[in-house]
């Protein structure tokens, strides 16, 4: 959630201009068309009333043929590198994530350029009369915020004249918003257990939504991992040719050959980016003009903002990471062995059990400060509530409710220690901690989530 326009007066007037439109537009979809209270649950019902939707904006997702990138962990980052990898081959190639973590533009990618203010207002424009005649229907199942996220990206994209998309599926597959695509590829990467009150409380539940982007003649590239099964027998069942990746060590790709990936602290960087050079090569089996080289240069492009990256190298070192379940927290405790007794700011969204979290990050930490982002219609985990459930595993930890002044007590704790702060447990809660490096403002204006750090 973005905060206040910062002294927008020291602003020249089109860049002030641009910010208000901007902001106008991202309240109508982040705020207004945000309704209280849980949905109908009609999962069909959801599927019909996203391709309604679509149908009403004149199916802009249709314009271009698209990779639907689907699973538990790493489909952003995934779904980042395959777009890096169709533009360094020459296609105009747009990109979209969810969630955002400072601006919603971030959503919304052609060529690693975010869109400008003005055209994401437009699209926004030209989504309302479809949003406005559903936001008053108490019967909807599907989030009409949502709705309209998608639809203006889908027109940003048609305006933008993409040849191209690599669209982030939302949760799930199978009955997610995103319907209608003309897929050229699926992708389902690592699968673990989250949102299990939407997927089911096992793997193969889970696996059983995920496999819902396959589609008839497609193919689908999958990790050989939890859930291969029920991937494999849906496969089958639908008729898509089934690509398994197995990381590990360096890739040798079926069509464009061996693959060097690329070294990071983060292991998962790596088996990200073997899915992501799986894709790629997939395509280029479609006769899609994808060489060796754009997968290279898929693989060294940046990874995305949020992710095992160091805002702040030292007095103290500042790590952001929006690991928020429990395979992407363990994952985040290996990446952190060789520095061990972080000071931790910890928060978790969307009714989540706090306890498995916490035992996946515990032995990371020296000590957590526990809050909460700023969020408008989104549940959070009371800090209170999270700091005694820390406490009851042996953890040290207290609650601070405001976000920001959480950051400033971590990090004046690990200045005095000698240790690392890590921001983690929500991606909200890091969008929010980024603000103190990078402002969301330059983040829209420059149309990059990497403008110069403003570092403090």
């Amino acid at each position: 959630m973005n905060a206040p326009l910062a002294q927008p007066s020291a602003l020249p007037p089109a860049a002030r201009a641009a910010l208000l439109r901007y902001e106008a537009a991202r309240r109508y979809i982040d705020v207004e068309l945000v309704r209280p209270g849980k949905r109908r649950h009609d999962p069909a019902g959801k599927v019909a009333a996203a391709l309604a939707f679509n149908r009403a904006l004149g199916d802009p997702q249709r314009a271009w043929p698209s990779v639907q990138v689907a699973g538990t962990s790493g489909k952003g980052s995934v779904a980042t590198m395959i777009a890096a990898g169709l533009s360094a081959a020459g296609l105009r190639t747009g990109l979209h994530v969810s969630p955002y973590l400072q601006a919603f533009t971030e959503k919304v990618v052609v060529d690693g350029v975010l869109a400008d203010a003005g055209a994401f207002a437009r699209a926004v424009d030209a989504v309302r009369p479809a949003a406005d005649a559903l936001r008053a229907r108490d019967d909807l199942p599907a989030s009409v915020h949502g709705l309209a996220a998608l639809g203006a990206t889908y027109l940003c994209f048609r305006e933008a004249g993409v040849e191209a998309a690599v669209i982030e599926t939302g949760v799930g597959g199978r009955f997610d918003l995103v319907q209608g695509l003309d897929r050229a590829l699926t992708v389902i990467t690592d699968l673990g257990l989250d949102h299990m009150d939407v997927l089911g409380e096992t793997l193969d539940e889970i696996a059983w939504h995920k496999a819902g982007v396959m589609a008839p003649g497609v193919p689908c590239v999958a990790v050989e991992g939890p859930g291969w099964g029920v991937l494999a027998a849906e496969a089958a069942r639908v008729g898509a040719p089934l690509v398994p990746v197995r990381p590990g060590g360096d890739l040798r790709l079926p069509r464009l050959g061996p693959v060097a990936l690329p070294a990071s602290p983060a292991p998962w960087q790596a088996r990200n980016a073997a899915v992501a050079a799986a894709a790629l090569d997939a395509l280029a089996g479609r006769g899609w003009p994808i060489g060796p080289e754009h997968v290279a240069r898929a693989l060294a492009s940046r990874p995305c903002p949020g992710r095992f990256e160091v805002v702040q190298a030292g007095d103290p070192r500042v790590v952001l990471d929006g690991a928020h379940n429990q395979p992407k927290l363990e994952a985040l405790r290996r990446a952190l062995a060789a520095d061990p007794g972080a000071v931790i700011v910890f928060a978790t969204t969307g009714g989540r059990d706090p306890r498995p979290l916490l035992e996946a990050i515990g032995p990371a930490a020296r000590s957590l400060v526990c809050t909460a982002p700023v969020l408008h219609g989104k549940d959070t985990a009371p800090p209170g509530d999270l700091a005694r459930a820390a406490r009851a595993l042996g953890l040290d930890a207290r609650a601070v409710d405001d976000p920001l002044a959480a950051l400033d007590e971590a990090i004046a704790q690990a200045r005095r220690e000698g240790r690392t702060v890590v921001v983690t447990g929500s991606l909200y809660l890091v969008g929010q901690a980024r603000e103190r490096w990078v402002p969301w403002e330059r983040v829209v204006l420059g149309r990059t989530p990497w403008p110069e750090a403003r570092l403090r």
